[in-house]
């Protein structure tokens, strides 16, 4: 089984009465060969749709395309949602690429 953590406005996609103080954590089942890019069809998610990525706790590339472990805790967080807790570290060492598109509002969990 691998534990889908969803952040920012892809809780919306799958909840829209999502709030921040929730936990939203979806079970996905474990197959061989489980890759990322699968993860994200499985779930509806374009690549364009997130922001960071983790897998167990590493910085992941989504176009890396890495395989996912059983038992892997995903961390997926919405477009936007590049500069969290060490982002500047993340971005300086080319993790991060790519400015976000718009402005958000994420107290509200809307777009400004």
């Amino acid at each position: 089984m691998i534990n889908v953590h969803i952040y920012g406005f892809l809780r919306k996609k799958f909840d829209p009465d999502a709030s921040l103080s929730e936990d939203m954590i979806i079970k996905v089942p474990f197959y061989p060969e489980l890759t990322l890019q699968k993860l994200l069809i499985h779930l509806k998610v374009s690549p364009e749709e997130c922001g960071e990525c983790f897998i167990d706790g590493t910085v992941i590339n989504i176009s890396s395309n890495p395989l996912i472990l059983d038992n892997s805790r995903v961390a997926l967080f919405s477009e936007g949602m590049y500069l969290l807790c060490g982002g500047q570290h993340l971005k300086g060492h080319g993790y991060i690429t790519k400015e976000a598109p718009k402005e958000y509002n994420y107290f509200n969990l809307t777009e400004k």
